[in-house]
């Protein structure tokens, strides 16, 4: 359940980094948000600690 609320706050976040760098003079700002927060949530779900 936290996956799939993490999986739908992500999804927000990158549409509006992505729709953020249409408008914008240099849009590596918002292609950098965008990419990072989904770098962030694969990482986060695929690196667990298996102790």
């Amino acid at each position: 359940m936290k996956t799939i609320l993490l999986f739908f706050i992500i999804c927000i976040l990158s549409t509006i980094g992505f729709f953020g760098a249409l408008s914008m003079t240099t849009p590596w700002i918002g292609f950098s948000v965008a990419f990072c927060a989904w770098i962030a949530f694969i990482w986060g779900t695929t690196n667990k600690n298996k102790y």
